[in-house]
């Protein structure tokens, strides 16, 4: 930056000093060139005044040397008759000058003629004499050329000790100009702005410090889920996994009697599919998060699905004398047909295994401002509201000694969860101990919508 302001300084400054030179140098030389040219007709009619009063007597070598220019006499044929600086008889014949022929024909006439190099120029001014000889007076001077080459030794040293001050004038001014910017706080630059310039740049880097903080906290609840996930897990398979091997070691010992080997083999077949009911929930679980970035979406009935749902939960309501119920018509949405079964099946499972016996599970389907949602209804044991938030993270259980009667993982919400929000879908929970449980998902994004998002998801 400082080489540059220097460039463009430097660049300015040669510039304006050689405009301003020859611009002064016009203007100046303009006026002088003028005034001369006055000067010289003025003497022109002094001695034509003289000659009138006084004869060619008035014109000799005395009144030549008292002034800088020269002036000559020649008759009406040109012939020189009286010269100031050379002798007459030595100069040609002048009736063939512009100035004298136009004096001749006119009364006045003047010209300015240049020498060859261009160096100097002569301004001639001719009058016709009542006698018809022609007067005239010339005065050479340098020309406008000349002035300013005669000038350049003087423009060089004044643009060189210009030069030499912008050099220290634009250190210091670059030193004075990025000292307060290396003394920025980028970590509040927002506190204490020195050039409001700035501002814009500086709120990008405050809103750029915000979003590493952000995702600073998000990279560390995420491990803290990891953790705890890990830990989750660990438990959750430490579990059957110590059930079933020691009921398989009584048994290998043979310190189960013969009428009691039944009952222990269903306990380790009972563990073994809570097992298996586990690890099929982690992968499903993992699944999900997994395929963000690789969803292939199409056209899905809710409403079968519901039926579907409802149908394969049919024995297990059964068993505990519960009426499940589909309500509702086809409505169509844009999804994974696979994970939107498992995610409205673990919502009716749910609502099945925490419903008591004789009671009711009703499952509906249809449109909420104009918005395609599925919805499940029981009148079981319901959730206490501090821990409503809770019930959708992996492994909470809000009774876990019924959890484990009822043969839940604790994923089955979170699942729901993680579908739900692929599927742009808003899950909201209704609930109250003893009055049941009211979970329902609506779909945002409409099948023209979904087509969109998609085929941009497929472009990235």
């Amino acid at each position: 930056m400082k080489q540059k302001i220097l460039n463009h300084g430097s660049f300015l400054v040669v510039l304006s000093v050689l405009l301003t030179f020859f611009a002064a140098s016009f203007v100046m030389y303009d006026k002088f060139n003028v005034s001369m040219k006055q000067g010289v007709r003025d003497e022109a009619e002094y001695v034509k005044t003289g000659m009138e009063a006084f004869g060619e007597n008035y014109l000799t070598k005395e009144v030549g040397d008292l002034t800088e220019t020269r002036i000559t006499l020649a008759d009406a044929d040109g012939k020189v008759l009286f010269d100031s600086e050379k002798d007459p008889e030595m100069l040609e014949n002048h009736s063939n000058r512009p100035e004298f022929i136009q004096a001749a024909k006119e009364g006045y006439g003047e010209l300015v003629r240049f020498s060859d190099t261009f160096s100097k120029q002569t301004f001639y001014c001719a009058l016709r004499l009542d006698d018809g000889k022609i007067l005239r007076v010339a005065r050479t001077t340098d020309s406008v050329f000349h002035t300013m080459m005669s000038g350049f030794t003087l423009l060089g040293i004044l643009m060189i000790g210009i030069l030499l001050l912008d050099f220290f004038l634009v250190q210091k001014q670059t030193n004075d100009l990025i000292a307060p910017i290396n003394a920025l706080d980028l970590e509040h630059p927002l506190r204490e702005v020195c050039y409001e310039e700035l501002r814009p740049l500086l709120v990008r880097v405050d809103q750029q410090n915000e979003q590493i903080a952000r995702q600073i906290e998000e990279l560390k609840e995420a491990e803290a889920m990891r953790r705890e996930f890990s830990a989750n897990v660990s438990h959750e398979l430490k579990t059957p996994l110590m059930s079933i091997s020691g009921y398989a070691e009584l048994m290998m010992n043979g310190m189960v009697p013969e009428d009691k080997v039944p009952e222990f083999s269903g306990r380790i077949y009972h563990e073994a599919g809570r097992l298996s009911s586990l690890v099929a929930d982690i992968i499903q679980l993992s699944r999900l998060e997994e395929k963000g970035s690789e969803l292939d979406f199409a056209p899905v009935d809710i409403y079968d699905l519901a039926q579907e749902v409802a149908s394969h939960l049919q024995a297990s309501a059964e068993k505990k004398k519960i009426s499940i119920s589909v309500e509702g018509e086809p409505e169509q949405v844009e999804g994974m047909s696979q994970v939107l079964y498992e995610v409205f099946y673990n919502v009716a499972d749910n609502a099945v295994r925490y419903t008591e016996e004789g009671g009711t599970v009703r499952i509906s389907v249809g449109k909420k401002k104009g918005h395609p949602y599925y919805r499940v209804e029981d009148n079981g044991i319901g959730i206490p509201e501090n821990e409503q938030k809770r019930v959708f993270e992996r492994f909470y259980r809000v009774d876990k000694s019924h959890s484990r009667e009822t043969g839940g993982t604790g994923l089955g919400l979170s699942i729901v969860k993680h579908g739900a929000a692929m599927h742009h879908a808003d899950l909201q929970l209704k609930s109250a101990p003893g009055n049941g449980t009211l979970i329902e998902l609506v779909f945002q994004a409409n099948s023209n919508e979904s087509n969109v998002r998609k085929n941009r998801e497929k472009s990235f």
